[in-house]
């Protein structure tokens, strides 16, 4: 248990290896500490985190105010900390967000030129012919994927920007523009959500205009209706992830986010249950400390994660927090790097679904030693089992290349470790030849490198590649094809169209249940001489040899999702997919 947790105006201490936060992030170093939580609190955050997955919207919103109104007994100031946040008063237009953005005018007008003809790929599916300024994805728990993309517009001469939500149905193998909404302000930053589950169903982008709001806007799955809604105001950049219980009145988002002039504060919020991502509340500086490039990660059963670099030190920080962003339940603020040492660009933190005394998270980032001019390298820290971050993986210079603009996607499912990346590999020299990469985190080490574009494709490499996977636990990837100094046509690619499986290549050969989760039946006219497990990803996770016609094999001890299964028979070896529930 916590017993001390610096809020709001700190003096971060961290172990002698790392030594203090640079002062120069730091808004003040006067303490304010929080009095040991009484036995009241100590049931009512056990409490919040049973309700998340077994309570109603108006009792996990009960559990907030009984917090409260606990700490209001023990100290009036934290408790002064649960309330809405201030957005500003602003009222948004939800047709065309005057209201929230105003209307911007350019300083300068850039011209794109005609654009080139785009075209499709032997695997990969062109999505939009068109100018694309930024990109992001996500997927449903039944497998419907959704791309949001922006244009900016309003940089060459034009009224407004515009975002559009691609939607597919059927795994990716086709597209359909599912809405397209104007703004009146250049986006900035966008990033997509989706409330799936039992109760009604929504999808919702967070973003970020030049009039520095923060915003949510939500359409309704069924019925298309759209909804609009600002968070803060003198906001720079943000990060949001969600929790994941079934019931989507009770699904939450949460965030992180730069607020302020001068010092630029990192500040942490939540939505409350039942608005489906809106009414946002408990506003809290996260440490007292100023920062850029903030990210933010949703684990499990309330761990919420958070990294950026310190605006004036560079340093790479990553901070904890237990209790669903509440905000008197961040810990101290760690340092992972210092940027006298490492300077870090874009970083980006993933947490697996795991409780968080065996948690497992790792920040992907591009990075390269403190005062050079060389292309950034690959750059990961893991924390494992509630532990501090250490280096997990580095890569070294290539002259001439870069590995930038990273996204990641967890795999779904409790306990499951994999967690997929996506980069721009960039080419320093000309012609560009910029690609879009893979790698993946498979609960061990980073994989190699995988190229998801074609070859002598140039990918537009100013934003990431927006990953996620398909419903078959397949890594999926939307990025964007380059026309001159703009992105220009978008794309999808799934590792499930390269993936060859041979259903009942060996003649006589059955298998069954499938899915199942325990025992994996094998039935054949031949002995079958050897079992080979493989995940997607290609790690061998089980092995068996009985030379018997037939076998029941135990997978019980296997996480769930698809596995390939190769059979030995006959001098013949053939691939099959396998599902354990």
């Amino acid at each position: 248990m916590k017993t001390i947790i610096q809020l709001l105006f700190i003096c971060l201490v961290f172990n002698s290896m790392m030594g203090q936060v640079n002062s120069n992030d730091q808004i003040n170093t006067d303490k304010k500490h929080i009095p040991e939580r009484s036995e009241v609190l100590n049931v009512l955050y056990e409490q919040a985190k049973y309700l998340e997955n077994n309570g109603t919207a108006l009792q996990i919103e009960q559990n907030r105010l009984d917090i409260k109104n606990e700490w209001q007994t023990i100290d009036p100031e934290i408790a002064a900390l649960y309330k809405p946040v201030d957005n500003g008063g602003v009222l948004p237009d939800t047709e065309e967000n005057v209201g929230v953005n105003g209307v911007t005018y350019p300083s300068e007008i850039k011209k794109r030129g005609e654009p080139i003809q785009a075209r499709d790929w032997d695997t990969d599916r062109l999505i939009r012919d068109l100018w694309v300024d930024g990109v992001d994805m996500d997927v449903t728990a039944s497998g419907d994927i959704y791309i949001s993309t922006y244009v900016n517009y309003i940089s060459t001469g034009a009224a407004r920007d515009s975002i559009s939500i691609y939607r597919s149905l059927n795994g990716g193998a086709s597209f359909e523009q599912w809405q397209r909404v104007p703004v009146t302000a250049s986006v900035e930053k966008l990033q997509l959500i989706s409330f799936d589950g039992t109760g009604n169903n929504y999808v919702a982008a967070y973003l970020l205009t030049d009039s520095e709001t923060f915003q949510a806007w939500r359409w309704n799955v069924a019925t298309g209706d759209f909804e609009a809604q600002a968070i803060a105001t003198d906001v720079s950049d943000f990060g949001v992830d969600r929790n994941y219980p079934g019931i989507t009145s009770t699904q939450r988002v949460f965030a992180t986010y730069q607020r302020g002039g001068g010092c630029v504060e990192v500040y942490s919020a939540r939505s409350t249950t039942g608005s489906y991502g809106f009414d946002w509340v408990d506003e809290v500086s996260e440490s007292g400390t100023c920062g850029r490039q903030v990210e933010f990660s949703y684990g499990r059963n309330g761990s919420c994660y958070t990294t950026y670099t310190g605006a004036a030190s560079g340093n790479l920080y990553a901070n904890v927090n237990d209790n669903f962003n509440d905000p008197a339940s961040w810990d101290d603020l760690e340092t992972v790097t210092t940027g006298a040492v490492r300077e870090i660009v874009n970083p980006r933190i993933a947490a697996s679904r795991k409780f968080l005394a065996n948690d497992e998270v790792v920040i992907f980032a591009s990075a390269r030693d403190a005062g050079t001019t060389e292309g950034y390298d690959y750059f990961t820290q893991i924390r494992e089992n509630e532990g501090g971050y250490s280096l997990l993986w580095i890569g070294f210079a290539i002259p001439g290349r870069s590995f930038e603009n990273m996204d990641t996607w967890v795999r779904r499912g409790n306990d499951v470790e994999e967690i997929r990346s996506t980069y721009n590999f960039r080419n320093l020299n000309s012609p560009p030849e910029n690609s879009a990469n893979y790698r993946f985190y498979d609960g061990d080490d980073i994989s190699n490198a995988t190229f998801v574009s074609d070859p002598d494709f140039e990918v537009w490499d100013e934003f990431p590649p927006a990953i996620a996977e398909t419903n078959d636990d397949l890594p999926c990837i939307a990025f964007a094809g380059r026309n001159g100094a703009f992105g220009y046509g978008l794309y999808f690619d799934s590792q499930s169209v390269i993936l060859n499986t041979q259903d009942n290549a060996i003649e006589g050969l059955s298998y069954y249940p499938n899915p199942t989760s325990e025992i994996l039946t094998l039935k054949a006219t031949q002995n079958i001489e050897k079992v080979e497990l493989f995940t997607i990803s290609g790690k061998k996770v089980k092995e068996f040899t009985p030379n018997l016609i037939e076998v029941d094999l135990s997978i019980h001890d296997l996480s769930s999702g698809m596995y390939i299964m190769t059979i030995y028979s006959n001098n013949q070896a053939a691939n099959y997919k396998v599902i354990k529930n």
